[in-house]
């Protein structure tokens, strides 16, 4: 079964999906959109967190967001966490062109949609294995644990036990 907009293979679609998060989750993950800025940026590039600027799917407004990232090649790798309802996923499944902002640096991308489920449980296994660098610093995971903030470590595993069925889709710089 082929999508009708994007012209790829749907049978293969993950299938995972978390529901919204909380106000409390959603407050966190806006603070990256005001925190990127100079060298704050560059400390959340290292963190593995970039900025993504969708058009949304309704509204056609912008819609930036924080995500988690993993370089790949020239390639950017982000996974929904949050499942297939996310609004940035869906905003690029309905238009794959968009702008990412990885520390100061910021690019125009077509997002491609790793459809392949062996590939998206491979490409978890990858962020897994460098997950010591991402995320916030290990010092504070803890307590944004105990506030029910952010469980990195509990987000991370949920993801790795969902494998071929969590989103994920690959950004391609365009020339």
């Amino acid at each position: 079964m082929t999508d009708a907009h994007t012209g790829h293979n749907t049978a293969n679609r993950p299938t995972f999906d978390r529901g919204r998060p909380d106000f409390l989750r959603r407050l966190f993950f806006k603070a990256p959109v005001v925190l990127y800025h100079g060298l704050l940026a560059d400390l959340m590039r290292g963190r593995c967190v970039m900025l993504l600027t969708t058009t949304g799917r309704r509204s056609g407004l912008s819609r930036t967001t924080g995500v988690s990232f993993m370089p790949l090649g020239d390639n950017y790798i982000v996974f929904s966490g949050w499942g297939v309802r996310s609004d940035w996923y869906r905003n690029l499944l309905a238009n794959p062109v968009a702008t990412i902002q990885v520390g100061r640096k910021t690019l125009r991308v077509r997002a491609v949609p790793v459809d392949d489920p062996e590939r998206r449980s491979e490409l978890m296994r990858k962020m897994k294995a460098r997950s010591g660098r991402c995320g916030p610093p290990r010092p504070a995971r803890p307590l944004l644990r105990l506030t029910g903030a952010f469980d990195y470590e509990g987000d991370l595993d949920l993801a790795m036990k969902q494998g071929g069925a969590l989103p994920v889709i690959e950004l391609v710089p365009e020339s």
